[in-house]
């Protein structure tokens, strides 16, 4: 059948419009996802590395102190300033002496020696008196029977007074040829009463006197 004018008309449109389309793009080559996914790790790794030096970078406002060198002085000893130096702490005060007073010493031994007597220990009593004493001129045995017959009387009651001054000083009671043993400057007069006894008999005086080898007791009256 033959085509009419028109037609032909349309059939020429088409065909310019056919070939005036745009070629399709060539095929794109194709990306594992396993590359992918590498590829996508290292670039954020590297971001943060940046981003951290820039930080660290811009938060510190000075250069940081260098190591010391191995043998130099350590960094806490350069950190101290030359002019302080150590104090040394200040030295304690001394302890007070705990040795007893001279009046205190005498009392004690004089305590001791009239205890030992009322206890009838008379040997430790004897050791306690200087042996150029007034009462080591008679022997032991007349001695502690004397003492013993007194200290009967005595019951156990004593009482001890150092430096006494009902009586005389020490000076007049001393006598030959043991009065140069005695230390005057030094040496104390003591006075032991006996209640029980009273009278003139109820007291006895002794001095003590200090030696380099301790204190020795005269039996004076």
């Amino acid at each position: 059948m033959a085509r009419s004018h028109t037609d032909e008309i349309l059939e020429g449109w088409k065909m310019v419009a056919h070939s005036a389309r745009k070629p399709a793009e060539a095929p794109r080559p194709r990306i594992s996802r396993s590359g992918l996914s590498l590829g996508t790790l290292v670039a954020a790794a590297v971001v943060i590395v940046i981003v951290i030096a820039l930080t660290a970078r811009g938060s510190s406002p000075s250069p940081q102190p260098t190591l010391p060198a191995v043998g130099g002085p350590s960094a806490s000893a350069s950190l101290v300033p030359a002019s302080v130096a150590p104090t040394a702490a200040p030295s304690s005060s001394p302890a007070p002496s705990s040795s007893p007073s001279p009046q205190a010493a005498a009392t004690a031994i004089v305590d001791e020696y009239t205890s030992d007597l009322v206890k009838k220990d008379y040997a430790a009593a004897w050791a306690l008196l200087a042996a150029d004493g007034p009462s080591r001129a008679q022997t032991f045995a007349a001695w502690s029977t004397e003492r013993g017959q007194f200290f009967t009387t005595v019951a156990g009651r004593y009482t001890i007074v150092v430096s006494p001054t009902d009586v005389a000083p020490l000076s007049n009671w001393l006598a030959s040829p043991w009065s140069a043993s005695i230390d005057v400057a030094h040496a104390i007069l003591v006075e032991v009463d006996y209640p029980a006894v009273g009278g003139n008999a109820g007291y006895d005086l002794y001095i003590v006197n200090p030696t380099a080898t301790g204190l020795q007791i005269y039996d004076v009256r």
